[in-house]
């Protein structure tokens, strides 16, 4: 039998169902006692830009703020350098930020040589399990207290439930803990993704790269689980380069010859290594699967704008 449309509803002019939605709107606002609902969007898309006019370039203007994004790659990568470079330019525009040190890597030295105000970056090392950071995380992003959080790294996160049991009884490394951390990512993206857009927060998690040996070839990929995957906005995977592409300097050498005379001869040397960034995931810019080479310049960092 067919449902009968009432004739009221059907005689409804488009002007009187934006009418009738306005009011609704309205009611369900005032009931929850903040804009929950609204007509349009007209919420800027801020960002935090690179040290890297390359990676702006791919990236559309940087890592995008009250979203979610991943550096990921191999060790030597680069990663933490260009997050050192987002807290410099972050701190520039007079933004809070905080770093959030599970590997206990965090370098002040070489963290000040690219930019970053050591003195007043929040640097939290001793956490004791995962659950406390993202307990953290959502706390001051509820207060608005916070505008970059740089978590490092994401395989440095030990969920409570793979150190000891719900009875609070130590666990060996014998027991099975396999997708633990994968849950508890999911949990706390679900948990915090409203804070973290509301507060206008951005938060970036540093993650490693793991080996997959299925298959014929060995490919890198990046641990963590699905809902990482999918709650970030963007996904940036860097590398090293070839050695063919590094960034080289001559220098003047002496070397004798087989009847004992000194001759001085020029040899090129590497002074740093090709980073290559690609885009994996981008929810925030047509950028997908674009790709840059930036020089890396050894004990100076990522070749900026002001660099040669």
């Amino acid at each position: 039998m067919k449902k009968l449309i009432d004739p009221k509803v059907k005689a409804m002019s488009v002007e009187q169902k934006h009418a009738l939605l306005k009011t609704e709107i309205a009611l369900i606002n005032k009931k929850f006692k903040k804009n929950m609902v609204s007509f349009g969007w007209n919420k800027e898309m801020n960002r935090i830009p690179f040290k890297s006019k390359e990676l702006n370039r791919i990236t559309g203007g940087g890592v995008p703020c009250g979203r979610f994004s991943v550096i990921w790659g191999s060790k030597g990568s680069s990663k933490t350098t260009n997050c050192y470079d987002l807290v410099a330019n972050a701190q520039k525009m007079g933004k809070t930020c905080l770093w959030i040190d599970f590997e206990r890597s965090f370098d002040p030295i070489w963290a000040e040589s690219q930019g970053v105000v050591v003195e007043e970056l929040v640097v939290a090392p001793a956490f004791e399990n995962a659950e406390q950071a993202m307990d953290m995380i959502i706390t001051l992003t509820k207060s608005k207290a916070i505008d970059l959080i740089i978590i490092d790294s994401i395989q440095g996160l030990s969920p409570v439930g793979e150190q000891e049991t719900k009875k609070g009884v130590e666990k060996s490394l014998a027991d099975d803990t396999m997708a633990l951390l994968a849950r508890k990512l999911s949990q706390f993206f679900r948990v915090s993704a409203g804070t973290v857009a509301e507060s206008d927060c951005t938060v970036v998690l540093i993650g490693q790269t793991r080996m997959d040996l299925g298959g014929f070839i060995t490919l890198e990929k990046l641990s963590g689980g699905n809902a990482l995957e999918h709650w970030s906005s963007l996904t940036i995977h860097v590398r090293r380069g070839k050695a063919a592409d590094a960034p080289t300097a001559s220098e003047e050498v002496e070397e004798e010859d087989e009847d004992g005379n000194v001759k001085k001869k020029k040899k090129i040397k590497p002074i740093g290594f090709d980073m290559v960034a690609r885009i994996d995931k981008s929810k925030v810019g047509p950028d997908e699967g674009k790709e840059c080479h930036v020089k890396f310049l050894f004990g100076k960092g990522i070749e900026g704008d002001d660099q040669g």
